[in-house]
């Protein structure tokens, strides 16, 4: 690539030079021309002195027609005005010497001369007729010697002065010629030097485009690559490993969307900054990405590679003072190790980008080294994510449906919907499923179905005589996210005709981390229309009863994990005890999920919980299934 870059500017830069010396061509055939004038006219006076006629009227002939050659000089035809001019002067010459002295002529000495500047102007097609058409005129002026056809003049003493005269104009002019072309070629190199300097310039410029981050000054992928390539090389004479380090700066995103891009780059500028300091003869730091920096870094042992890891996590999770504010950015590592993973920037680059994707699903501020389960892992994910989308196209996905009974009176009151997949013949569970649909974004497609399969078939209890069975449906805070969730929600309502009062959205606690004036927003908007909404999950995340109010929640879900065990765990039974005591100072109602018998059941309504949903009544059932096991339960 860089070979490639050179050529381009050289011949850039070539064609630049060439274009500037268009103008400066014609400026130097005109003095050319000039100076073949004022020779003419010198030899047109000395004749005059001489009282040489003749010779005085072509010396000033000559002059006249060169002088006309200037009248149609341009960048166009300097070439061809040289041309005409060395052919004047070298006709002029071998007349004046055929009528002179021939081969004797002194004024044969204009022949160097003008090959010189032949030589300058025009190349091999000037000087080879030139040259074919001087060597012809001595063999015809040694011929016209030999047959007497040209007679040479005895040499008088009243003469000699005339041919000293002559012959320093001659080398007055010869000298002068040198001058000149010395000059030209001394500007021409000094040309060439600036264009070499300009070329180098622009070869710096081109190549820090190329191989370097703009905002960081760091070396970019590009750089990464060609260094590591060289570095692998060097791996073969050493024993140590290599390890190929991947930064991702994790909350980049939230830092832009919060502050402005500017705070952003300011955190990777800093970020970059310090990450310089582990640069040396044995580390490079490149930022490969608008949010990853890579480390190329040679290491005696994978313990000293985990410890250089941890370095460079410290660094990264230190504070950014901008502005006003201290930013903590947090981050997640990602190693692959040459040459047992990879010998290619390719290889080493995907499996620590897989390494990276582990750490930023298990664990902030970590570094995971690659393995190939991991690879895998992400391998069945990419293939479920494909398949998801299949499954929306297909309607492959259907709804169960899980009891929920009222514990005063053991009456089902409603039932939490549930999705299941049904891929070739076999139920996949949401465990498996519904994380990837999150990561890929297809959960706001796939909950639009669930929510108005769930009112449809709602509204068919309704119809069927199940009159006040409600539904409850799961909602991912993804769905939250577009800030259209309301409009679905009261589509999927007026579709079915259903009273908003029979369903219940159901949030977990992981929600309010997220955008919390958006959610709330949305939230509102569906409660003043007459839709519940039950905490899901609730004493396994924040438990931040603040939330509670801000949400509107109207119902606690108590979480399995606590109640499944609560009779043989006292520490269990004491928490459920707990937020049921506190849902009715609050005034909300809860529900008790995973309950598996009847004596777990009667303590709980002992306590207080108003509604039981679990294994006891009946596992998450079809919508047929669950219709005819609701009216056989209720003795509709």
């Amino acid at each position: 690539m860089i070979n490639k870059d050179q050529s381009i500017w050289g011949s850039m830069g070539t064609t630049i030079l060439t274009l500037n010396d268009l103008s400066s061509r014609v400026k130097q055939v005109s003095s050319i021309v000039y100076l073949f004038i004022l020779l003419f006219i010198a030899l047109a006076s000395n004749a005059w002195i001489q009282n040489d006629t003749k010779w005085m009227i072509e010396g000033i002939a000559a002059a006249i027609l060169l002088a006309s050659f200037l009248s149609f000089l341009s960048n166009d035809t300097y070439n061809i005005v040289a041309g005409m001019t060395l052919w004047t002067v070298v006709i002029f010459t071998s007349s004046r010497a055929f009528y002179g002295d021939g081969l004797y002529d002194t004024v044969l000495l204009f022949y160097p001369c003008v090959l010189i500047f032949a030589a300058f102007f025009g190349g091999r097609a000037m000087i080879v007729p030139l040259s074919c058409y001087m060597v012809t005129s001595f063999y015809f002026f040694a011929y016209a010697l030999s047959k007497n056809i040209i007679e040479p003049t005895i040499i008088a003493n009243n003469s000699s002065w005339a041919k000293a005269t002559e012959m320093s104009i001659l080398l007055a002019v010869y000298g002068v010629g040198i001058v000149l072309i010395t000059g030209y070629f001394k500007s021409l190199m000094r040309k060439l030097s600036e264009s070499k300097k300009n070329y180098e310039l622009v070869k710096q410029k081109a190549e820090r485009l190329i191989l370097f981050d703009d905002v960081t000054g760091l070396g970019n992928a590009e750089k990464c690559k060609i260094d590591l390539k060289k570095t692998l090389i060097e791996q073969r004479r050493d024993t140590s490993i290599i390890g190929f380090v991947t930064l991702h700066v994790n909350n980049i995103s939230w830092i832009n969307s919060s502050f402005g891009h500017s705070f952003g780059e300011q955190v990777l500028i800093s970020l970059a900054e310090r990450f310089k300091s582990l640069q040396d003869d044995f580390t490079s730091v490149y930022r490969t990405s608008g949010i990853e920096f890579t480390f190329v870094t040679h290491a005696d042992d994978y313990t000293k590679l985990q410890d250089f890891c941890h370095q460079a996590i410290r660094l990264a999770i230190a504070p950014v003072s901008i502005s006003e504010y201290d930013l903590e950015s947090n981050c997640s590592l990602g190693v692959a190790v040459a040459p047992f993973d990879g010998k290619t920037y390719e290889a080493l680059n995907r499996k620590s980008s897989f390494a990276v994707y582990k750490a930023r699903r298990d664990e902030q501020n970590n570094c995971y080294f690659y393995e190939s389960e991991m690879e895998a892992s992400i391998t069945r994910r990419i293939n479920m994510n494909s398949d998801l989308r299949t499954a929306i196209n297909e309607s492959q996905f259907e709804l169960y449906f899980q009891p929920i009974v009222e514990l005063s009176n053991n009456r089902i009151v409603g039932a939490e919907a549930l999705i299941r997949w049904k891929k070739d013949n076999t139920l996949i569970p949401p465990y498996e499923f519904i994380p990837v649909a999150e990561e890929s974004g297809l959960i706001v497609e796939i909950g639009r179905w669930v929510l108005e399969k769930a009112c449809t078939e709602c509204a068919k209890w309704q119809a069927l005589g199940l009159q006040g069975i409600s539904v409850a449906v799961n909602l991912s805070p993804v769905q939250f996210k577009r800030g259209n969730l309301p409009n679905h929600v009261f589509r999927a309502l007026q579709k079915n005709h259903l009273d908003p009062s029979l369903l219940e959205l159901e949030i977990t606690e992981s929600l309010f981390i997220d955008d919390t004036e958006t959610i709330e927003k949305q939230i509102h908007i569906m409660v003043q229309k007459g839709v519940y909404f039950a905490i899901d999950d609730f004493g396994t995340g924040y438990s931040n009863l603040n939330y509670l109010s801000k949400f509107n929640a109207s119902t606690l879900k108590i979480d399995m994990s606590f109640v499944r065990h609560m009779k043989t765990t006292p520490q269990l039974e004491h928490i459920v005890n707990a937020i049921i005591k506190m849902s009715h100072a609050m005034d909300l109602e809860n529900v008790a999920e995973g309950v598996e018998d009847a004596e777990t059941a009667a303590a709980l309504k002992e306590k207080g919980c108003a509604y039981g949903q679990g294994y006891y009544w009946s596992k998450p059932l079809p919508a047929d299934d669950f219709v005819a096991f609701v009216q056989a339960h209720n003795k509709i």
